[in-house]
């Protein structure tokens, strides 16, 4: 590899790192909220992203594929945040949350938390156009416009209905009680349906979308 590759190797894990720890802090921070107790005792209600590494898929995982076959689809997770739906107590309108509904809530909160990474990323890359006058081929820019549409990936990603993204809690709560044998049937088949999906190059046609909102928003942030 040269130079060049092993640099854009390592800001790309960096920003992998980074994302994924913003990933889990969401569902750190909601559930905490919600007033389960274990993330707060875990350490996990933090922005610290080593707090929410898991050494094979944030690190091993990513690496090999960065750097010993470059151009393959990158994927990675992080250490999973245990949570305690029995715990969660916080009430609306003088009801308590549903187990179901919290981790509903739970569940969104870590692509959400990427969407929001990705709007970030957004206004720095419009600050420093716009503001500061950086030339759009500085590497600082190229590396946001990367971590850009990294957040955008991971939490499109996350969000499809199979086992154990967390598309597929969203689900699975939001049939409880009703379609037992759907949720059943994913929860058996869901893991090698998303190999499947991954082997074949079928979630390509999922990540075209997320393309033209990251240009979309590009354009938006450079005026063009």
């Amino acid at each position: 590899m040269s130079s060049a590759s092993i640099r854009d190797g390592l800001v790309l894990m960096i920003g992998l790192i980074i994302s994924v720890g913003v990933h889990e802090f969401g569902h750190a921070f909601v559930a905490h909220w919600l007033g389960d107790p274990t993330p707060g005792k875990q350490g996990r209600v933090t922005l610290n992203p080593m707090a929410h590494a898991d050494p094979l898929g944030t690190l091993i995982i990513p690496a090999f594929l960065i750097f010993l076959m470059p151009g393959s689809f990158l994927f990675g997770w992080g250490k999973p945040v245990q949570v305690q739906p029995l715990l969660f107590r916080r009430r609306f309108g003088g009801k308590r949350i549903t187990m179901s509904t919290g981790d509903i809530l739970v569940s969104v909160a870590g692509p959400f938390m990427n969407v929001v990474m990705a709007l970030v990323v957004t206004g720095i890359i419009a600050a420093m156009v716009r503001v500061f006058e950086i030339p759009v081929s500085d590497p600082m820019l190229s590396a946001l416009v990367m971590y850009l549409f990294l957040n955008l990936g991971l939490a499109v990603f996350n969000l499809l209905p199979f086992p154990p993204l967390d598309g597929s809690h969203i689900l699975i709560a939001a049939l409880h009680p009703h379609g037992r044998g759907f949720t059943d049937f994913l929860q058996q088949y869901g893991l090698w349906i998303l190999i499947a999906f991954m082997a074949t190059g079928a979630l390509g046609w999922v990540f075209k979308p997320i393309l033209a909102v990251g240009i979309a928003l590009l354009r938006l942030a450079v005026g063009g």
